[in-house]
């Protein structure tokens, strides 16, 4: 069976390393007169000035470089061995795609996926009826990459979701929802940032036939085509 592979670019740990590293450096040859700056500003005020700046502004400059740059040299080693181990690998196939990440493998047959997009830094894969089958992290591949993996083995790409125009802005306590979805919907804002527990959000929003994301910190809302058909009939 072919598949195509997409990993992050092998020199992007190498950069951000690096970035570090130069920030160190830099912050280094400026420190002190950095910290002289702020010690007079401070002392222009009636607050006392704090030992901390008036230590850096005394001390030379193959000090500050060796200490800061040092720092940088241990954080930009430290980012760089987080992002080679957190890279996520998406393997794409005629018939399925997978995703590894860390310890987290995913598997997803083509059956099962009606449509497939980019969420800002995911991979969303909706079911036939427009139900959340994945939200796969890509953060660190190229989107070109994996839109040409995925429209290379056929698999129905679209450039945002096809669903857009169904998501409402949701409200706690907006008519139109039951307790059970307002409960989830309230955990799917506030876990937003754990990646774990947003899954496990995300799964029992399916489960209730619903699809959320969050747009400037507010949870935005649709429920699938077979609710929708659903909830007419009961009407």
């Amino acid at each position: 069976m072919t598949t195509t592979q997409v990993r992050q670019h092998p020199a992007l740990p190498t950069v951000l390393g690096l970035g570090v590293l130069a920030l160190g450096l830099v912050l280094g040859w400026f420190a002190a007169p950095i910290a002289g700056w702020l010690a007079g500003l401070v002392d222009a005020t009636p607050l006392p000035v704090p030992r901390l700046p008036t230590l850096i502004e005394s001390l030379s400059l193959p000090w500050t470089l060796g200490i800061l740059g040092g720092l940088g040299l241990v954080g930009g080693a430290f980012i760089a061995f987080m992002t080679v181990g957190e890279a996520p690998v998406l393997t794409v196939a005629d018939d399925h795609v997978e995703h590894q990440q860390e310890e987290r493998e995913v598997w997803v047959e083509r059956s099962d996926v009606g449509a497939a997009f980019r969420d800002k830094e995911d991979l969303v894969l909706l079911g036939p009826d427009g139900g959340l089958r994945a939200r796969l992290d890509t953060d660190t591949l190229s989107a070109e990459k994996v839109q040409e993996a995925l429209t290379r083995h056929g698999w129905p790409w679209h450039d945002a979701d096809p669903h857009e125009q169904r998501f409402e802005r949701w409200v706690d306590g907006r008519p139109g929802f039951t307790a059970a979805e307002h409960e989830v919907l309230r955990r799917r804002l506030e876990e937003r940032k754990d990646a774990a527990a947003r899954r496990q959000a995300d799964a029992d929003l399916a489960a209730l036939g619903l699809v959320a994301r969050v747009r400037d910190d507010r949870v935005q809302v649709r429920r699938t085509a077979a609710t929708e058909d659903a909830r007419g009939a009961d009407r």
